[in-house]
């Protein structure tokens, strides 16, 4: 299915957003999160994904609508070369940035990350 290459042990359903192809809606039961998918192979000194207008427009929107969006920033292990590690960030923060040593605290493994959308945001 579309979007479990980026968190396939994600369990629930998974659609990739309309005209977007890295945000992904995951929705279980009555339950939804709009995550787009983000890769760094390094972290700067301020960490500002990425984001065309189109995203920051669409954000918006679901802003209005009350559906919750999050940038997921998958970070690159520079021994393994696999993007193993990620941080999450809300779409305030991914438009505005944040600090380096921000996202340095709040990163976590990749299986963290799908557990974190299974049980809390889900």
């Amino acid at each position: 299915m579309y979007g479990t290459r980026f968190l396939g042990d994600v369990k629930a359903n998974v659609q990739a957003a309309k005209g977007f192809d890295d945000v992904v809606l995951y929705r279980k039961d009555r339950q939804a999160v709009y995550i787009k998918h983000v890769f760094m192979t390094k972290l700067p000194a301020k960490v500002k994904p990425d984001m065309s207008a189109q995203h920051i427009e669409f954000i918006k929107q679901l802003d209005t609508l009350n559906l919750r969006c999050y940038v997921l920033v998958h970070v690159k292990n520079k021994l393994s070369g696999e993007y193993d590690s990620a941080f999450f960030l809300d779409d305030y923060e991914a438009i505005q940035g944040v600090s380096k040593e921000v996202a340095m605290q709040r990163t976590m493994p990749l299986a963290s990350a799908t557990h974190l959308i299974d049980t809390i945001l889900l």
